[in-house]
């Protein structure tokens, strides 16, 4: 706060008693000890929310009785310094970057609104940062923040194995392993292995860094491997790099190459190699406010891709889309309607699209009601409706009605029917009942993943 001490020390000694204070727009004026403006001034500005507010003397009449005019100023002050409280789960040097936006935002409303676009990019920070500025000895304007980062790390797995013809083992399953802040650094690691028979075999892993070595920017690679149908072995490789947290989340810029390789089967039935590299461009965000049982907010993930590829030393422009996005809609206090729209699909210049890059859907994560990679299609749109129950933050019931509008299937799929999250401290429960178009009770798919965390 600026206020003239070499006026109202001359106005104490001069007159040594009250004087008229008019402060910014008032018209009536304050009778006050000479002394005491100073700390009347300051007591206003404590008050006040907004720390860049200060008060300045406009006018001064020293005749009997003396009056002094102060007006209020805006001042546009930055937050220039970040003092982190309360972590001890990831280093200095990564929460500095991952709350980098913060500096140099105008409180309260910017402020806020950078802690917000964070929270809703990286799910360990939903609803996790909490903030409060003031000024230092030295005048600068700093952010208190606390974090209280949710890191989740959890592990699922179901392995079979049957003897076949001539007495060979036959071992089918599914593993998934996530962690999280491996190396306090915020990371995220999956590994997904599913076997679904002797010709099939989906193996993919990815690891992201959000703040590598301190640099301004993230990084994530993808690797995936498949065989499918005993037909083809796919094989593609990702690197992404990705920012911070913006006001529709956050943008990722990546190369990838792919290879599809067919075996004796798969050109026996004239399918031949495949060789393409393309470039990407993304951008994701999630706003919902619990990451197993959400109830409101919403999300999106929308990548696009072009590049070329090689086919029986054919060259062609070839391209690949996705859109997810969706909302939760609370009705009540317990209740809230979900809806989701995701579409999918791949283009070729000449419109020749190799089978292993067609788009597999179906099962849980495609379409509910049908076998796990059931339909393959060159693009899809699956609109989805849900309507939730929830009980705290532990349980959710749902139910679900979903299709898929494509040109390969008549008439489209549909799936519907119902399932539950449980959520406790060492496992998380998902379980599905699902029906396709026209099947009777008996033929339900019951889909159920249970997730020991770590």
């Amino acid at each position: 706060m600026r206020i003239s001490r070499v006026i109202l020390f001359l106005v104490l000694v001069l007159h040594g008693q009250t004087v008229e204070l008019i402060v910014h727009e008032d018209k009536n004026p304050t009778i006050i000890a000479a002394q005491m403006v100073e700390m009347y001034l300051d007591s206003l500005l404590t008050i006040e929310k907004s720390l860049n507010h200060s008060y300045v003397l406009t006018s001064f009449n020293g005749e009997v009785p003396t009056r002094v005019a102060y007006t209020k100023i805006e001042e546009a002050i930055a937050i220039d310094t970040i003092i982190i409280l309360g972590n001890d789960e990831i280093s200095q040097n990564t929460a500095f970057r991952l709350l980098a936006s913060i500096v140099r935002s105008t409180p309260h409303f910017e402020t806020m609104q950078q802690v917000r676009w964070i929270e809703t990019s990286y799910k360990f920070f939903q609803n996790s940062i909490g903030l409060v500025h003031g000024r230092t000895r030295n005048g600068q304007l700093a952010a208190l923040v606390e974090l209280t980062p949710a890191f989740e790390s959890n592990f699922s797995g179901i392995l079979g194995a049957s003897q076949g013809t001539g007495g060979i083992w036959k071992t089918t399953g599914e593993i998934d392993i996530h962690l999280e802040n491996i190396w306090q650094s915020a990371s995220t690691s999956q590994l997904h292995w599913q076997r679904q028979n002797e010709k099939s075999q989906v193996l993919s892993f990815y690891h992201e860094e959000p703040a590598p070595l301190g640099i301004p920017f993230g990084l994530r690679i993808k690797f995936d491997q498949e065989l499918r149908d005993g037909e083809y072995v796919y094989g593609a490789q990702e690197g992404t790099i990705f920012t911070g947290g913006t006001r529709y989340g956050k943008w990722r810029f990546g190369g990838s190459s792919t290879k599809i390789n067919p075996t004796e089967t798969g050109a026996l039935i004239g399918l031949s190699k495949h060789k393409s590299s393309a470039i990407s461009v993304g951008l994701e965000k999630d706003s919902r406010n619990n990451r197993w049982t959400p109830f409101d907010g919403n999300y999106w993930d929308v990548t696009a891709t072009l590049g070329n590829q090689t086919e029986d030393n054919k060259k062609n422009l070839q391209g690949h889309w996705l859109i997810s996005t969706g909302s939760y809609w609370p009705i009540t206090s317990r209740f809230s309607a979900h809806t989701r729209l995701l579409t999918t699909g791949r283009w070729v210049q000449d419109g020749a699209i190799h089978k292993g890059q067609k788009i597999r859907y179906g099962g849980v994560n495609g379409l509910r009601g049908y076998r796990d990679d059931q339909f393959i299609s060159n693009s899809i749109l699956i609109p989805t409706f849900e309507l939730l129950a929830t009980a705290g933050y532990n349980l959710q019931l749902f139910g679900f009605i979903e299709g898929a509008i494509q040109k390969e299937y008549q008439p489209y799929p549909i799936g519907f029917g119902f399932g539950l999250t449980q959520v406790s401290v060492s496992s998380i429960l998902s379980a599905t009942i699902g029906f396709g178009r026209g099947d009777p009770l008996s033929a339900a798919k019951l889909h159920i993943k249970f997730s020991s965390r770590l």
